[in-house]
């Protein structure tokens, strides 16, 4: 609470000292990116519009009738036997969500998720986002895009810019690069959990991949009907509670026993639709997004987990293999040796803030199958609920089936094992037949600049941890928790007022600071992100603004093979505080050889390593990630679940002397 009062002083004190641009005179002034085409291949400009506005789910545009479903279809709400479905225009128009209820929703341009910007590699990117919310500020980030010689364009409030108020609207300016899919994203408060994203494609202009048919994009979310961002963040604070039975619910956790953030999970959206579980084999029979396929062709689907807190496995029903394709923008393949090697999988498992590229075949029965996004969760099995995004999966010309049952599972076997990627943690349980890849052992870059960090500088350690109780929860980096100043820093750095010196932080102590470290320029980093001490029992997918790294190494705790569960954090990192708790605030490598020479550490990867800007930080364990510090600026880096960002889980990396960049937006006062 004290956070939150110190944010809205913040926010008041923002007003008054930053201007954005002019208020626009009309909503159709200047390109749409909701109009295809709007970024041509040959044109050296890609520039529309973005406009900011609330609107209700279940709620017909334009003429607002409220509206409920059932088998797939829309009805009006007077009608009440479901005798006249609606027509499709009117599910286009209509933001369904899961079909519960009537909430309100952040849209972009009138849609729920925001339209996907298709631009091409080296474009000058000209976004003009117009604010017509009544009473939020908001600003734009744009995930994974390096924004070199524009970081007055990544769009975090209060680091890089001022948040764009009420009726105002801010441009920004940045190069499309690199290719790959990303997207951009609310970076202020939690408006994201509440719509306020959308993708963002950077095609090569020469192709890399062979022509597929058809490419199909995939906006992931965890939904809940009930609760706004803010009632949300608090109930993360206070704990959710079961007003029936007058008991605290308990906060959900994956197989190994980790925790999730709580944030009750209702139901799963696919581009804003999905359809809410009232038990484990019963939906309300909400509307699904249905991706229409032909036989015997090849199709690229572009996943992106857009959602506030959990993470997904991915899998489509009935076809047993996907071949992942990229991630995070930037290829993988399961061997550099063997060139081309396809990256094989069963399913995947994508984290808040990750982008996947995978293909798949249409080579089954032709009919309805479903791609399915299954939460991480491991439900107690006297829990009647089922935690899922879907979407149709259908063969042209076969019968539409609106309303598919749910998805039947893969069949693992002992014979024919399942192998999942990306797992945050080391087994799924013994017979299950499934087996966890993950990115340091199991997947390689074809990038050839990794000689670039084969040697680094320095070696940085920043722990991310949760320390709470049914009173109160803290979420810091190694024992900061992160203040955003008034001003952005960007501008304002010499008079940032919260600074750590003064904030009495230490080994042993939990402070709140604008927390910040700086680096030289072009110098080679190695960082070592961790998840130990007192302050472990939740994965954390850490996010770096203005850069991508290379993954070098991960390190897991101790786990049952049996069971799966998580039984001891890892052994190659020691603790330096000594308090009780101890959030591990400072740390080193428990073997002095890793520290004096980095490139002995065991099994750590200096050739072909896969690149990535979002990473999971493993409950009990740590990810090794390097990068040559080449884009100047403060730079965010911070958990992508917002609830813990809001909570103090980030910090800025500030490389090299901004005093020689050019400054050229965002005017002060």
């Amino acid at each position: 609470m004290e956070l939150l009062a110190l944010h809205l002083i913040i926010l008041s004190f923002a007003r008054r000292a930053c201007n954005a641009e002019t208020w626009w005179d009309g909503l159709e002034e200047g390109p749409t990116c909701s109009k295809p085409g709007t970024c041509g291949e040959n044109d050296n400009t890609c520039e529309c519009v973005l406009t900011i506005e609330h609107r209700l789910t279940m709620m017909t545009s334009p003429n607002p009738v409220l509206v409920w479903p059932n088998n797939g279809s829309l009805y009006r709400i007077d009608d009440e036997e479901g005798i006249f479905p609606l027509p499709k225009t009117a599910i286009e128009n209509t933001i369904t969500a899961d079909g519960v209820g009537s909430r309100m929703v952040i849209t972009v341009n009138g849609l729920f998720p925001g339209p996907s910007i298709v631009a091409f590699e080296g474009q000058d990117m000209i976004i003009h986002v117009r604010n017509l919310m009544h009473t939020e500020s908001t600003s734009i980030h744009w995930h994974g895009i390096k924004q070199t010689n524009s970081v007055d364009s990544d769009g975090v409030a209060f680091i890089t810019q001022c948040p764009i108020l009420p009726g105002q609207t801010f441009t920004y300016n940045f190069k499309a690069d690199p290719k790959g899919i990303h997207f951009y994203r609310a970076q202020i408060g939690n408006q994201q959990s509440m719509g306020l994203y959308g993708a963002l494609i950077i095609n090569p202009r020469e192709r890399i991949l062979p022509i597929l048919h058809e490419g199909f994009t995939v906006l992931l979310q965890d939904w809940n009907h009930y609760d706004d961002p803010d009632t949300s963040y608090l109930r993360m604070l206070d704990g959710v509670y079961d007003l029936n039975t007058r008991k605290k619910i308990n906060t959900p956790q994956s197989v190994d026993g980790t925790n999730f953030t709580d944030y009750q999970f209702h139901s799963g959206l696919i581009n804003g639709m999905g359809r809410f579980y009232e038990t484990a084999s019963i939906s309300n029979g909400a509307p699904l997004q249905v991706f229409e396929v032909e036989e015997s062709k090849t199709y690229l689907f572009r996943v992106i987990n857009v959602g506030t807190v959990y993470p997904f496995r991915v899998y489509v029903e009935g076809h047993q293999t996907l071949t992942i394709e990229s991630s995070d923008g930037y290829e993988i393949i399961n061997n550099v040796g063997t060139a081309g090697k396809k990256f094989v999988v069963e399913s995947f498992i994508i984290n808040p803030g990750e982008r996947f590229d995978f293909t798949v075949q249409a080579n089954q029965e032709p009919g309805t199958y479903l791609l399915v996004a299954e939460s991480l969760e491991a439900l107690n099995s006297s829990i009647d609920e089922y935690h899922v995004a879907e979407a149709i999966l259908h063969y042209a010309g076969t019968p539409v089936i609106k309303s598919p049952p749910k998805a039947t599972p893969n069949i693992c076997t002992p014979s024919k094992p399942c192998n999942t990627f990306n797992c945050p943690f080391r087994y799924y349980p013994l017979g299950t037949n499934r087996y966890c890849w993950t990115f340091d052992t199991d997947s390689y870059s074809t990038e050839s600049n990794y000689k670039d960090i084969n040697t680094v500088s320095k070696t940085l350690y920043y722990n991310f941890g949760v320390l709470g109780d049914f009173i109160k929860k803290n979420s810091s980096v190694n024992g900061h928790q992160f203040l955003f100043p008034a001003e952005p820093i960007l501008y304002r750095f010499d008079q940032m007022h919260a600074r750590c010196e003064n904030a009495n932080c230490g080994e042993n102590n939990i402070c709140q600071c604008t927390y910040y470290e700086k680096l030289e320029m072009n110098k080679s980093y190695q960082l070592v992100l961790s998840n130990i001490g007192d302050g472990k029992g939740l994965s954390h997918p850490i996010h770096l603004h203005g850069y991508h790294f290379y993954i070098v190494k991960m390190g897991f705790g101790s786990y049952d093979s049996t069971s799966a569960e998580f039984l001891q954090e890892t052994n190659d990192i020691r603790c330096l505080g000594e308090s009780t708790p101890n959030m591990c605030n400072s740390e080193i490598w428990k073997r002095n050889a890793w520290v004096t020479n980095p490139n002995s550490i065991p099994v750590i990867k200096l050739s072909h390593p896969p690149i990535k800007d979002t990473i999971i930080v493993p409950s009990g364990g740590y990810v090794v990630i390097r990068f040559k510090a080449n884009n100047p600026c403060p730079w965010f880096f911070h958990s992508q679940v917002n609830f813990h960002t809001t909570n103090g889980m980030g910090m800025v990396l500030f490389v090299g002397d901004n005093s020689g960049y050019s400054k050229s937006t965002n005017p002060l006062t």
